[in-house]
């Protein structure tokens, strides 16, 4: 009789669950449907999803090819004589200023130039518009 009970306490969920979840019954029942695949022919026809190494390599080349160079910034911050001082080092008349020449140097501005390129580096900025500048005459000795 023990038995019994047992196995009628275990089975009684089942038995009183049947068809309670009528949703549960239709997907169950869609799923044992066969389902309808491809042909062959549909298949040969799909555009492969896979990038080929020959396309890859050119999407990596252009994508380094986009790669910006850092900008680099020449700030003048000082004129002394033929010497001017530009990103915190002291250059001379002809001196190389990265890709630069320095070949003028007048009293409140300096001139770079790269072959057709050129530079104007002025000392004044908006940003400081406290900066006077003084023209030192030096005296020479004869």
């Amino acid at each position: 009789m023990g038995n019994k009970l047992v196995v009628l306490l275990l089975w009684a969920p089942l038995l009183f669950g049947m068809g309670r979840y009528p949703e549960i019954d239709e997907l169950i029942e869609k799923i044992k449907i066969p389902r309808q695949g491809l042909t062959p022919e549909q298949i040969a026809a799909l555009k492969d999803p896979f990038i080929g190494q020959e396309e890859l390599t050119k999407i990596i080349q252009k994508k380094q090819g986009d790669k910006k160079r850092p900008k680099v910034v020449y700030r003048l911050q000082s004129i002394f004589g033929k010497r001017a001082k530009i990103n915190g080092r002291w250059y001379r008349l002809g001196a190389q200023v990265g890709p630069y020449r320095l070949v003028a140097i007048r009293d409140s501005y300096v001139l770079l130039r790269n072959g057709g390129r050129q530079l104007k580096l002025f000392l004044w900025h908006k940003r400081n518009p406290k900066l006077k500048i003084i023209k030192i005459q030096t005296r020479s000795t004869q």
